[in-house]
């Protein structure tokens, strides 16, 4: 494992520059507990926050930092505070800084890169998360960075990567009913292992993936954090292939399961079967398929239309309820034939009616949940609320073929009790039932299918967790030709 080291800097409050910046001393000691669990040697972390944040003890730190590091592959450093530039020099608050002196009792960034350059670390990450900090009385000080400063710093520095949580100007919120700085929250998720976007198989975070989870969490948040529109971007410079951390201890076999790198498609499903003569758009002159054509296809799309937008309008109204989404947060349409779906920040609802192929009186509701943000929005009450009884089925379709055979001889060389597998004769598709678990558990090469009772839809997440944590995975990507439609 390479070696890691970390300086975590907390200013959360000021003798006189400015105000708190709400929630930094308790973000950064969240994540440097956390830290060893992520590749870093704990003896070389070290955390500031309260009365150790002044220059004096910032600068003595920095002073003793290649010692306290040694010789590391990765130098993590983190600073949350405040920040103001003089004619395009940057400026990080301390504690103590005062309006009549500033750039005499803050840090400079030249100087603290200056600093960590004395580091023997193969590459330096340094995050800073830094509101802007207005002095009115200090003639020439501008509030923020100076971006040019930051982009001559990091170009000239090839093996470091800066990471700012908002673009100059910006300021970087925090959210109260969260109790936490919004861009701090998501980048402790990411290194805590709760969201596994971008991370590599062998458990490697990279700064380029961790800056996109970023870009991609912190405008959510904001949304439904306050109800005017805010503006935080955060940024990306210098070495984007930096490795942050290793989270393979965090993210072990089935530990995580919602993995964009690996699946292609993650469903909760309902598929319910009715009949023609209930859909709304019926009428007693209409005469109903006898087979399952393109005519019947379209009729049952056109009959059907009414009952999609009245599915649709309830679901709206529970979401909107639930989970207090604003209008602008969702996208709603059921204007294409036969489907009508709902998008929000956090899932895509579809529904769909289709012609029964063995019955063509009749028709098959189908309703789906995907695109979901997490496995912690899953577990929620919210969601249990709104979609407790809806679905029985949790579809997983793979980005890449899985051998099958491979891993049905991994349960059968070692069979957990309880466990019982079938597996077809070309080995191209396996099931698996579980004691104490009423349904299911269906493998192909492309598709993992769960079936269960209705009733919690989070309880097929769990027991599917449980089920990859009993078995390791589902085994190594294969190179297998596409299973037949």
């Amino acid at each position: 494992m390479a070696a890691r080291a970390a300086l975590l800097v907390a200013v959360e409050t000021y003798f006189e520059a400015g105000p708190p910046v709400p929630y930094a001393a308790n973000d950064l000691a969240e994540l440097h507990r956390a830290l060893p669990a992520a590749g870093y040697d704990a003896k070389q972390c070290s955390l500031l926050a309260g009365h150790r944040t002044t220059k004096a003890v910032i600068e003595s730190t920095l002073k003793r930092l290649p010692k306290f590091a040694g010789e590391v592959e990765v130098l993590f450093v983190l600073f949350a505070g405040r920040a103001f530039n003089v004619k395009g020099k940057n400026y990080l608050a301390c504690a103590d800084t005062i309006a009549p002196d500033p750039t005499e009792t803050a840090l400079a960034l030249a100087d603290l890169v200056s600093a960590l350059k004395k580091v023997k670390a193969k590459s330096v990450a340094l995050l800073l998360d830094a509101d802007p900090l207005e002095l009115a009385d200090a003639k020439g000080c501008e509030p923020g960075f100076a971006p040019d400063e930051l982009e001559a710093a990091f170009a000239a520095l090839p093996d470091w990567v800066g990471l700012l949580s908002c673009e100059p100007g910006e300021r970087s919120f925090e959210a109260n009913q969260l109790r936490r700085g919004i861009w701090r929250g998501h980048l402790l998720e990411a290194l805590t292992g709760k969201v596994r976007a971008g991370v590599g198989k062998d458990g490697a975070l990279a700064a380029k993936a961790l800056h996109a989870h970023l870009c991609d969490a912190v405008p959510r948040t904001l949304r439904r954090a306050f109800e005017d529109a805010r503006e935080q971007v955060p940024q990306l410079f210098g070495s984007d292939d930096v490795e942050l951390a290793d989270l393979s201890k965090l993210l072990g076999p089935g530990t995580e399961l919602l993995d964009p790198a690996r699946m292609k498609r993650v469903a909760f499903r309902a598929e319910n079967r009715g009949r023609i003569k209930d859909l709304a758009g019926y009428r007693k002159s209409h005469t109903l398929p006898e087979r399952a054509n393109d005519w019947a296809r379209k009729y049952v799309n056109r009959t059907a239309a009414a009952d999609i937008k009245t599915d649709l309008d309830t679901t709206f109204e529970m979401v909107r309820e639930v989970f207090g989404y604003k209008r602008k947060d969702l996208d709603v349409s059921a204007e294409r034939d036969g489907l009508g779906f709902i998008r929000t920040p956090d899932f895509e609802y579809t529904v769909t009616v289709e012609v029964d192929a063995d019955e063509p009186s009749d028709v098959i509701w189908r309703r789906d949940l995907t695109r979901l943000s997490g496995a912690a929005f899953v577990r929620s009450a919210g969601f249990r609320d709104v979609f407790g009884s809806m679905f029985n089925k949790l579809v997983f379709e793979f980005d890449s073929p899985v051998d099958v055979a491979e891993f049905v001889d991994r349960i059968e060389d070692s069979r957990p009790e309880g466990v019982k597998v079938s597996v077809a004769a070309d080995s191209g598709a396996a099931v698996v039932t579980l004691a104490g678990f009423a349904g299911r558990v269906s493998v192909t090469r492309t598709t993992v299918l769960i079936e269960g009772p209705s009733g919690n839809p989070g309880s097929l997440l769990e027991q599917f967790l449980a089920f990859l944590a009993k078995f390791g995975g589902l085994g190594e990507p294969k190179s297998l030709p596409p299973a037949s439609s």
